[in-house]
């Protein structure tokens, strides 16, 4: 940033960093609890045209996209876990959806750096979490994720939004037995799917931005750590700005 701030300017800017790890920390919860819906509905951006939601396999763009990939599919297959469910657990409730579904992404070793002009931000964070899902023979099954969020928030009427949301998922492996990513992985980065019956949407662009461990693989710088910057314009994007770039080089 080209100049020094005032008092008042780092008051707002330090609320303003305990804010957007706020909305991050409630994006962890409502996806734990199943509710991709109620998240997208609270808090995202729905007037950024180029909102986005990435992962390993590509991106979605477009709050309808996102609604569609994270929230619509997301809930049919939560519908289609408790069916698979209730063929080993006839006794579980017909409306228990959910059941047996226990995931944590938590939030560590945060960068978060607002822009000059106040109405941006961006931040980094590493998540190491549990997975535990309905497998395809109906019952549950766990598994260790290690992933890595970049994130670019925008405030809307004073309150910060999620706009391009980026995981990077390294690795995961089955909690029980004697695998581990490692034994899991791959020279091609593939990562191991776990045995379910769910629907994987397809995304909008059919791009990784990012490769999942592989025993060859040296690590990747992605998603570049936040620097400080005055306006949008003049940092880089956590969007699908950055695949294009990527692939510009």
């Amino acid at each position: 940033m080209s100049r020094e701030l005032t008092l008042e300017e780092k008051v707002q800017k330090a609320l303003d960093i305990n804010e957007v790890q706020i909305v991050m920390s409630k994006h962890e919860y409502y996806h734990a609890l199943g509710t991709n819906i109620e998240e997208l509905e609270n808090i995202w951006t729905k007037t950024a045209p180029d909102v986005s939601f990435a992962l390993n396999a590509g991106y979605w763009v477009g709050y309808d996209s996102i609604m569609n990939a994270y929230g619509t599919i997301h809930q049919a297959n939560l519908e289609a876990d408790l069916a698979r469910l209730r063929v080993n657990y006839p006794d579980v409730a017909e409306d228990a959806l959910g059941a047996g579904i226990l995931m944590m992404h938590t939030l560590t070793t945060p960068i978060i750096e607002i822009a000059g002009d106040g109405q941006t931000a961006k931040g980094m964070w590493y998540t190491p979490g549990q997975v535990t899902g309905i497998g395809s023979d109906g019952y549950p099954s766990a598994q260790w994720m290690w992933e890595k969020y970049g994130v670019d928030f925008i405030k809307e009427d004073g309150v910060w939004k999620i706009w391009h949301m980026l995981i990077c998922t390294d690795c995961s492996c089955d909690v029980a037995g004697n695998t581990s990513w490692v034994t899991d992985a791959t020279t091609t980065s593939v990562l191991k799917d776990a045995e379910t019956a769910t629907v994987n949407p397809t995304p909008d662009i059919q791009i990784s931005p990012y490769s999942s461990y592989s025993n060859t693989q040296v690590p990747q710088n992605i998603p570049r750590m936040p620097e400080p910057y005055w306006t949008f314009s003049e940092t880089f994007s956590y969007g699908a700005e950055m695949i294009i770039e990527k692939l510009s080089y």
